[in-house]
């Protein structure tokens, strides 16, 4: 009898000596990788093979303390499979409420569209990027009806226009399965944010339409190449088009021609195509690209100045202005143009 108590008393000791320990050991012990890793839990992967990776990975002590945490909280049977981001500097219990709560990485696709960037370009990274993008460029040359209502700003879209100019360029983030609706409809709801009280005030009081700026901002973008001229440019363009003289715009022959020259040639310049603003006085048909917000600012809040004409320099990038037609051909002159 005083044996068994005697051996009773060991283990009942031993016993406490394991919990203190294990409860020390996940809360003080970590791993020995102190950097960010992804790591992927199997499906019906079970606590045992589990914490041997993790162990093999450096993420965690031992893999003792993990199963002991995964008793402990009762959670053996809740490990969610899944890519995870974990790091050796996290605590037993951190890891096991990271796997155990589901916490995976993002299966999101991010996808950035410059500014600058046309609907096919677009439609381009899209598909590279495994989404939708011949179906993301069909509804945006044919936009749904309903998106008119939907988007007040497309109510002054012009009949059989496409979205170009509209979807605005940004970082976006995009589920595998998303379907070109989705991601157009993401795209229009920024633009909408984006379009402010003031700036919808501005186009207001403009006298053109929403479309007008956004078409003339589309040129702008392209046009200019250090963001603090685009509003001086802008200015120039407005001024342009009041006094009637052509926009003569590079950029718009560019669009034609799917080129993307600073200088057009006289070639160039000859083509037929109502985009083409050195053949034909005012604004083309629509947007040429889809700009960013420093550019549409640029259009509704133009710079007032001298100038009517302006050159980008081919070496510097530098914008060159000039308030008469010979001050702007000495200004080629100079700049090898």
């Amino acid at each position: 009898m005083r044996t068994f108590l005697i051996i009773a008393i060991v283990l009942s000791l031993v016993s406490i000596a394991f919990f203190v320990f294990g409860t020390y050991a996940t809360d003080h012990f970590t791993g020995s990788i102190r950097r960010d890793q992804v790591f992927e839990i199997r499906p019906d992967e079970d606590a045992r093979a589990l914490g041997g990776r993790l162990e093999e990975s450096g993420l965690v002590f031992s893999r003792f303390t993990f199963w002991w945490e995964l008793v402990h909280e009762g959670k053996s049977k809740q490990i969610v499979a899944g890519k995870y981001s974990l790091n050796g500097s996290l605590t037993v219990p951190e890891i096991v409420d990271i796997v155990t709560s589901g916490k995976t990485l993002s299966r999101d696709i991010k996808i950035t569209f410059p500014e600058g960037w046309t609907m096919a370009k677009m439609a381009d990274r899209l598909t590279a990027n495994a989404l939708p993008g011949g179906v993301f460029l069909n509804l945006a040359k044919n936009p749904k009806a309903e998106w008119r209502m939907k988007y007040s700003f497309l109510n002054e879209l012009p009949k059989n226009a496409s979205l170009e100019g509209y979807l605005f360029p940004d970082t976006y983030f995009f589920a595998p399965e998303a379907t070109a609706e989705i991601i157009i409809e993401t795209l229009l709801a920024n633009f909408e944010k984006k379009m402010t009280p003031d700036f919808r005030m501005a186009a207001k009081q403009s006298g053109h339409t929403l479309f007008d700026a956004v078409t003339l901002a589309s040129i702008v973008e392209a046009e200019g190449k250090i963001s603090k001229d685009r509003a001086l440019i802008s200015g120039v363009f407005w001024k342009r088009l009041e006094i009637g003289l052509p926009l003569q715009s590079d950029a718009t022959v560019n669009y034609v021609l799917g080129t993307s020259n600073l200088q057009s040639s006289y070639a160039d310049i000859g083509v037929d195509s109502p985009y083409n603003t050195y053949k034909y006085k005012g604004l083309p048909p629509g947007p040429i690209n889809n700009p960013g917000l420093i550019s549409l600012r640029a259009a509704l809040f133009p710079e007032k100045s001298p100038y009517l004409y302006f050159l980008t320099s081919l070496k510097t990038g530098e914008t060159i202005f000039s308030q008469t037609f010979e001050e702007h051909v000495r200004n080629r002159q100079l700049h090898g143009l």
